[in-house]
């Protein structure tokens, strides 16, 4: 999973403009890849995703300027753990191992992190003409991975 993680890069993933630019990156560094990469890639974003699917990280309550809370809805979810990955695999597996550190791709900016989605299958419609199919791999959607919510 090296190639995965030095596709992502690292970001501070501090600002929506943090995360914009991660993803032009990222897109930038997929568009050189053969179709078979860009595959695999996505399956190693659906994999990372899932691992961080976890009951600790879904229960952050979300805080606004205004000082409102409110829980993550499973979307939300999904893309904070996006915010997860870009971050880079240091911080990723640093929240994997100590359960904390997530709490900072709450945030509502973080929510921009849902491109990251999006584009492995766009680009590898572009150079195929296709959809890209994923056999066997891992479901991203929330509280998927049992074993992270029990």
């Amino acid at each position: 999973m090296s190639t995965f993680w030095e596709i992502i890069g690292a970001s501070p993933v501090r600002t929506s403009a943090d995360i914009e630019i991660s993803l032009q990156r990222i897109g930038g560094r997929l568009e050189s890849l053969a179709p078979a990469e860009v595959s695999r890639f996505a399956k190693d974003l659906r994999e990372s995703l899932y691992r961080l699917d976890r009951r600790e990280f879904g229960q952050i309550r979300v805080s606004t300027a205004t000082g409102m809370e409110f829980p993550q809805t499973s979307d939300h979810f999904l893309y904070a753990r996006c915010a997860c990955v870009m971050a880079g695999v240091e911080v990723y597996e640093s929240v994997l191992k100590t359960g904390s550190g997530f709490e900072r791709f709450v945030p509502v900016f973080a929510q921009g992190a849902e491109s990251l989605l999006y584009l492995a299958p766009e680009i590898y419609k572009n150079k195929v003409g296709e959809g890209l199919q994923i056999a066997g791999s891992f479901p991203i959607e929330s509280m998927s991975n049992i074993e992270g919510w029990n």
